[in-house]
């Protein structure tokens, strides 16, 4: 790969991504619900495969799962009520457009993530609304989340606060922003010590003087830099 055409590609993808993010969610509007849904998708795209975290955490919010009325449930009903909703079929479409059907790997696991999160703050008369709130800023959010969310590590938390137009300096260092790391960089880290949020924020300091060398904010830059470093990898496959 080439850092040139690679830098070059992500700045013109930002010019996109804004145009893009004017029309994104602002997380002051969304229901409870809505704000649960999105949790789901960071929580099972640690799992497995973002576009089937997503479908996933779809077909939960539309069996009604995601609910005030459910959330009460007692937890081992509600964590069975989730398997059984995830182990049917799912419908997944690429980004390429194709769509297929795939049965969920650890369901058991998803289940058990999404149940233990809504009994540890909804349980305790909180919210995920409440802790936005409450929050002193984006990185205290998302030390909270961390704490809160079960299968939230500082990468969920940060996708997840990005996603709902919560803030846009954190970044989201997952496999293909890691790459270009290592490409612009010659950083190699360890993906398990980047569970760790001190060592997290250091990586994350880095790609934020990137960020300002660009000239758009790190989420900008992050998402920009994810997709075509995503593509880029795709097509040195089919070329090799």
């Amino acid at each position: 790969m080439n850092l040139f055409v690679i830098n070059r590609t992500i700045q013109e993808m930002c010019a996109e991504v804004v145009a893009l993010s004017e029309a994104g969610l602002d997380w002051r509007s969304l229901t409870e619900e809505q704000l649960l849904h999105e949790a789901a998708v960071c929580m099972f795209s640690s799992q497995m495969v973002f576009e089937v975290a997503e479908a996933a955490a779809k077909t939960i919010l539309e069996h009604g799962l995601l609910r005030r009325d459910f959330l009460s449930t007692k937890i081992s009903d509600y964590e069975s009520q989730l398997v059984v909703v995830l182990t049917k079929p799912l419908t997944v479409t690429s980004a390429t457009g194709k769509s297929r059907q795939v049965r969920p790997r650890f369901k058991n696991r998803l289940a058990s993530l999404l149940a233990s999160t809504i009994q540890d703050i909804h349980g305790r008369g909180s919210s995920i609304r409440d802790i936005l709130s409450l929050a002193r800023s984006s990185r205290h959010a998302r030390e909270i989340l961390i704490d809160r969310v079960w299968g939230f590590g500082p990468k969920q938390a940060s996708l997840f606060l990005r996603r709902i137009g919560y803030c846009s300096e954190l970044a989201v260092l997952d496999t293909h922003v890691l790459e270009y790391l290592r490409l612009a960089l010659g950083v190699d880290p360890k993906p398990s010590s980047l569970s760790r949020l001190a060592s997290y924020e250091r990586l994350e300091a880095e790609f934020q003087n990137i960020a300002s060398e660009f000239g758009h904010s790190v989420g900008c830059v992050d998402l920009a830099t994810w997709v075509t470093m995503r593509v880029a990898k795709r097509e040195t496959v089919l070329w090799v």
